[in-house]
């Protein structure tokens, strides 16, 4: 009874916490779509959390039109977990069209559970005067289905993650700041959540008497998990407002350059590599690679990949551990540091530098030393 109290207390303090927080992020910050649904998902998993704490004969009999509200809101889980997903990768941008097709799992499942909440008062007690056969309800299809339906848009949106951070070395020099792990670390953590809950589901649902306890004490980690991106917003507020939309460099395959069009660019690219370095820059990106050269940027990326083979990020890198090389070789710069080279070089970060070293030279930077 001590520990259910304790849970319930735990739960309202999140509640209140993540509405304070959501009222102080739209009064005092700019609002995007990724701000919008990040607040939408806060408030949602909070009061999602606090049915479940009070989830009992008493509560919903005080409250009955609150009953099944949890399975509506179950709907929005997943859609919401990608959609967050893809506007941070992709940045904020503007509503589109298809991002309203996520609206159709909460559509079906309003159709489906209407009749429920049309319900009048008086019937909704009568029913629910009968908790624990009512209860059993909250195992049918329409819940295994939600919960289904969010474990395929976690996958979805770590597919998303994959493609995206594929996507970057098309138009960033150095990505370790981009990576955007702390994504990755979400989708993992809210899916182990998500299966956890699952355990608890099926250990009610089955009456096997240990998995019956993950069904409402999971929600002690969700609630951290809103805590945990409160943080994240009022720590990093750059990835949410400031991220740079990606484009897909497949489009660029059919944007009828010609051949000797290809080469002068490429040509044009290679020669200013060579005279002005452009990347000892260690925030170099292909925007200002194209504005450098007046090209337009979507044709200057086509000649990159397909005159060498390589994307942007390592086309530039390669260029940079070959400064790297000729910096270790020199003896002017044997009293550098390797990681002092690596950044006069242009690289950004150690972890980079050893694994593009590694990749285009065969070998450590502390062994290429050695060699010479």
């Amino acid at each position: 009874m001590v520990a259910a109290s304790l849970f319930r207390y735990y739960v309202i303090a999140g509640l209140i916490n993540t509405t304070v927080f959501a009222f102080l992020l739209v009064t005092h910050k700019k609002i995007t779509s990724t701000v919008i649904l990040l607040i939408g998902f806060m408030l949602l998993i909070s009061f999602q959390a606090l049915l479940n704490a009070f989830d009992s004969r008493n509560f919903f009999m005080n409250y009955p039109n609150l009953s099944r509200v949890s399975w509506l809101q179950l709907s929005l889980v997943g859609p919401l977990i990608y959609l967050i997903t893809k506007k941070i990768s992709n940045g904020p941008g503007r509503w589109q069209r298809k991002d309203a097709l996520h609206a159709i799992p909460f559509i079906a499942s309003l159709c489906i559970l209407l009749p429920w909440f049309l319900k009048p008062t008086a019937e909704k007690l009568q029913l629910l005067h009968h908790f624990d056969v009512v209860s059993l309800q909250d195992f049918g299809w329409l819940n295994q289905a939600n919960l289904l339906l969010i474990i395929g848009y976690i996958l979805l949106a770590l597919w998303h993650q994959h493609q995206y951070k594929k996507a970057l070395k098309s138009v960033f020099s150095d990505i370790e700041k981009r990576k955007l792990q702390w994504i990755r670390q979400f989708l993992y953590l809210t899916l182990g959540v998500v299966l956890i809950s699952a355990l608890g589901f099926y250990g009610r649902k089955w009456d096997i008497p240990v998995l019956t306890n993950f069904y409402h004490y999971n929600y002690i980690i969700i609630v951290a998990i809103v805590y945990w991106l409160a943080y994240k917003l009022l720590t990093s507020p750059d990835i949410f407002w400031q991220m740079t939309a990606i484009d897909n460099p497949k489009k660029y395959e059919k944007s009828g350059l010609r051949e000797e069009e290809l080469h002068a660019i490429y040509k044009s690219l290679l020669q200013y590599m060579e005279t002005d370095k452009p990347y000892l820059e260690t925030d170099l990106t292909i925007f200002k690679l194209a504005e450098s050269l007046k090209f337009p940027r979507h044709h200057l990326s086509q000649a990159i990949n397909t005159k060498s083979g390589k994307s942007f990020y390592d086309f530039i890198n390669g260029y940079r551990v070959e400064e790297a090389k000729r910096r270790l070789k020199d003896p002017g710069f044997s009293n550098f540091t390797i990681q002092a080279v690596a950044f006069d070089s242009g690289f950004n970060s150690k972890a980079t530098f050893n694994a593009a070293f590694s990749k285009f030279a065969g070998m450590t930077p502390s062994a290429y030393r050695k060699l010479t």
